[in-house]
């Protein structure tokens, strides 16, 4: 018998609710702190409106971990409706707290309802690569033990791959993601970084993968490692690609250079993917890169 399956993700995924067709979801909404205030992600209050203020105002933002409350709230609501709750964590290499908040969460149902947490590996559209993989897995397969969709999602994280090219890595500095000298890297010798996040990296961290002088050459660079991590993985094509870009007017032209060089590749699904407001904390302007699932 096909099991009930609710899904519960945070909205850093790079993805609109539109784009996700699964209807047992939630989306919680991370708080993002703007000189100390707290926001959510709403029409008011978006990723073009931080990119905005960080280019006029020079602000500092950061974001919180899920509230618990906010996610056992959501495992309260629906847990009586469904067979298994499936909870898609950013990585936790990149945030500890949010995955023991999940884990506190999933203990505190553990004689009510199963619930699996999925460290994804990823950040913004990786993490949503990782959940439209896992949706794949739960449409197509009629009977999985909790066994067998837990390794299915494993399988999902190891064979996502997120390539992003950040014009200034201060913004990820600002937001704890990664260290000082790191963040220096790119202004400091003149060039344009690569970095990514590897799920078969078991750290699930973010990871130097290239530099150029030009965009034209990190673009380049990033074709020729997602050919790389194909030819390696021993695949043919790319079963999904959802682009990150749109974080304000800057680098609009490169970014759509980067995903038609995507498009061009055997790929069976290509995602244009949404800004979001937590996304933006740590992208900055001119952001983009592409996540891929193998």
């Amino acid at each position: 018998m096909k099991k009930k399956i609710f899904i519960i993700v945070g909205d850093n995924l790079g993805l609109s609710r539109d784009q996700i067709d699964y209807e047992d979801l939630e989306i919680i909404k991370f708080p993002v702190l703007v000189e100390e205030k707290e926001y959510r992600e709403s029409d008011q209050y978006s990723a073009n409106w931080l990119i905005s203020k960080f280019e006029k105002e020079n602000v500092v933002a950061k974001s919180s971990t899920l509230p618990q409350k906010d996610i056992a709230d959501a495992v309260e609501r629906n847990y009586r409706n469904y067979d298994l709750i499936i909870h898609v964590v950013m990585s936790s290499g990149l945030s500890s707290a949010s995955w023991k908040v999940a884990e506190n969460v999933r203990k505190q149902y553990e004689d009510v309802i199963p619930i699996i947490n999925v460290d994804s590996r990823q950040a913004v559209n990786g993490v949503g690569n990782v959940l439209l993989g896992i949706i794949d897995i739960i449409k197509n397969n009629d009977d999985l033990s909790i066994e067998e969709i837990e390794k299915l999602c494993q399988q999902v994280v190891e064979n996502t791959y997120s390539y992003y090219i950040f014009p200034d890595l201060d913004y990820l500095y600002k937001g704890g993601r990664i260290g000082r000298a790191q963040s220096l890297m790119g202004s400091l010798l003149h060039i344009i970084p690569i970095i990514g996040m590897m799920g078969d990296d078991p750290e699930g961290i973010v990871s130097s993968l290239g530099k150029g002088r030009t965009f034209k050459q990190v673009n380049r660079q990033v074709i020729e490692l997602i050919n790389a991590k194909m030819k390696e993985k021993s695949v043919s094509k790319i079963k999904r690609a959802i682009s990150l870009s749109g974080y304000g007017e800057k680098n609009k032209d490169v970014a759509q250079e980067l995903m038609e060089k995507v498009k061009a590749l055997p790929c069976d699904d290509f995602v244009m993917g949404k800004p979001g407001l937590v996304d933006a904390v740590y992208c900055g302007p001119g952001a983009y890169g592409v996540s891929i699932l193998l």
